[in-house]
């Protein structure tokens, strides 16, 4: 029979006398479970299980017990990943809360692949029994592939829950409020550990819900766009009691001296009850839109559920937020932000100058970085197979990559009190050129045509907003093409008796017989959109061509069905017809790229789009 828990299959084999499990359907690293969202992500209790896992005979990483010692029974799980950090989560049979029947869990994260070899990269093993295994692991490469592999020592097999944050951080805390750590957005993150009460404690105001410190955490902000705020609190071992107050700082961020209680939570459990009567006053906490009460005392009265009411902020307003794990065991949490209301903060931003090259090429990125009050660090990573790898400095820095495919670029600027901020993007990177190559022009009279375009079958984008294309580099930062032979000294074209100078050329490839535009086209025609938009006195003249093996009905046709493809991605993006010039070549005007390599040449057919500037 089957039955089905959230995420894996599981099938058992039923006899008269015994039930044996077959093997999870993420046994090995070639099938390892995917996980999409990792963003704060931890599955439903008992939602994995290793039981009926074998061996990958895989060699065991530095914290496993020695494979000859004892052989594996793991089962693999697989991400990309989106930010720099990770934490990874464990969670089976503990104390008081038990969240599988996994004793002795133990964990590897691996960079690699399953066919080309794995390099472990994080390991944690529970040697002690708590029934937990949880670590962090920092300086991920965005976008690069990560597998982790889930184990129980001493041969110990059993289901469990698997909790997984991929983050970029924020300093590691203070235990004191006039040395907070700053926030600056509301990007989630996660705390590993949290000790000690710091150097003052005596920071909790009389008469609070939460009376004092045990092992805690201060952040500040400054309120930017005015709206509420809520958040969630989720403590990194399950059975942790998180408890927290929220405080206005009326002489701002930087004085904690007047600081005034505004939302206060000490919920947990009811000393002498049963836990079926205060669970819903532990685990996650935090504010919530739902929730109508200021403030939920120790214990669990009547009415508290862990959660308090939304905070609404105004513009200016400065805040500060105490975290407590009052079990004082040293675990962590993570955070997650919500609502209208934003903090004030950097502006973390760069450009590229290209973002689409081949592998032959170098990248450069520059920095585009603001902040009123200040930058002081820039921490680049520039993806996976980069070299460097990463980069510090404001830069620009140059880039190549050893592997085609999209690369996520992430830089981390820090302000002078702390405030880290990152910004991420993606270039795509291809196959090079042959090395041997020819390309051929030929230019046999010039036809234009400057009738209305027409409509396309094939298919067309829907239009691009201005935040999708905000990033692409200014004109003066682009890496210049070679001028089509078309173009009469001195870079200009004239039609008309109307002189145009060329700011930027873009070539749109298409496949015989197709003028149908792809993913890669509206990446090149975004960098033209940007130009046009950040410059209203500049055209676009768009040529259509073809090669010269139809007759010239045909290939006339065909150009100006390329040419109207991408006049109506450019009339969709509100590029409208008084600013496009369309020229129609067909096989008047032949582009032939040659691989020599061949015994027949490969033939590209395109259409040229030309930013331009009347004289």
């Amino acid at each position: 029979m089957n039955f089905k828990l959230p995420g894996i299959l599981f099938s058992f084999l039923v006899t008269a006398q015994t039930v044996f499990a077959l093997a999870p359907a993420n046994d090995h690293c070639s099938k390892a479970y995917t996980l999409r969202n990792i963003s704060n992500y931890c599955s439903s209790p008992r939602a994995f299980t290793t039981d009926g896992a074998t061996p990958s005979r895989l060699e065991n990483p530095g914290c496993f017990p020695s494979y000859s010692s004892e052989p594996d029974n793991d089962v693999w799980f697989k991400f990309t990943a989106i930010a720099n950090t990770v934490s990874i989560s464990v969670i089976g049979a503990i104390e008081g809360t038990p969240k599988g029947t996994l004793q002795f869990p133990q964990f590897a994260l691996y960079q690699g692949s399953c066919s080309n070899g794995l390099l472990p990269v994080g390991c944690m093993s529970d040697g002690q029994g708590y029934n937990i295994a949880e670590t962090f692991i920092n300086d991920l490469a965005i976008g690069g592939t990560y597998y982790i592999r889930v184990d129980g020592r001493r041969g110990k097999t059993g289901s469990f829950q698997l909790c997984v944050n991929n983050f970029n951080p924020v300093p590691s805390p203070s235990s004191d409020c006039a040395t907070a750590v700053v926030l600056c957005d509301k990007s989630p993150f996660t705390v590993p550990s949290i000790s000690g009460v710091g150097y003052d404690d005596r920071e909790v105001p009389p008469g609070l819900c939460l009376r004092e410190e045990s092992s805690s955490a201060w952040y500040k902000w400054t309120c930017d766009k005015p709206g509420t705020l809520t958040f969630i609190l989720k403590p990194v071992n399950p059975a942790d009691d998180i408890d927290f107050a929220l405080f206005l700082l009326p002489f701002g961020v930087d004085d904690c001296s007047a600081k005034i209680p505004v939302r206060c939570m000490a919920s947990g459990e009811q000393v002498n009850a049963s836990y079926s009567g205060w669970a819903r006053c532990s685990g996650k906490t935090g504010l919530r839109s739902s929730s109508a009460d200021l403030y939920e005392n120790a214990g669990c009265d009547e009415g508290d559920d862990n959660f308090i009411a939304t905070l609404r902020m105004e513009q200016g307003e400065s805040f500060a937020l105490l975290v407590n794990n009052y079990h004082n065991t040293g675990n962590g949490f993570s955070i997650t932000f919500g609502g209208s209301g934003t903090f004030k903060g950097p502006v973390a931003h760069f450009v590229v100058n290209k973002l689409k090259i081949n592998q032959k090429q170098e990248l450069w990125v520059r920095n585009k970085s603001s902040f009123v009050g200040g930058i002081n660090n820039w921490e680049w990573n520039f993806g996976v197979d980069a070299k460097p790898a990463t980069a510090k400095g404001k830069g620009p820095h140059k880039v190549k990559y050893s592997s085609i495919g999209k690369k996520s670029i992430s830089l981390v600027v820090e302000t002078n009190n702390g405030c880290k901020v990152t910004k991420v993007r993606q270039v795509t990177v291809t196959d090079p050129p042959p090395s041997e190559l020819e390309i051929i022009e030929e230019s046999v009279g010039v036809k234009e045509t400057l009738e209305a375009p027409e409509s396309p079958k094939g298919p067309v984008s829907t239009s691009i907003n201005n935040e999708e294309i905000a990033n692409v580099l200014p004109t003066e930062f682009q890496e210049k093409e070679p001028k089509p032979l078309e173009i009469a000294p001195k870079s200009d074209i004239v039609l008309d008796s109307v002189t145009y100078d060329v700011k930027y050329t873009a070539t749109i490839y298409f496949a015989s017989d197709s003028f149908s535009l792809d993913g890669d086209d509206l990446e090149v025609l975004k960098e033209v959109l940007i130009h046009l938009r950040q410059n209203p006195d500049y055209k676009a003249i768009v040529e259509g061509h073809t090669n010269n093996i139809p007759d010239n009905k045909y290939c006339n046709k065909l150009a100006s069905e390329r040419a109207g493809s991408v006049i109506s991605w450019l009339n969709n993006n509100d590029i409208h017809d008084e600013r496009i010039i369309r020229k129609i070549f067909g096989k008047d005007k032949v582009f032939v790229r040659k691989d020599s390599r061949y015994h027949n040449p490969k033939v590209y057919q395109k259409a040229v789009v030309k930013v331009v500037q009347r004289e």
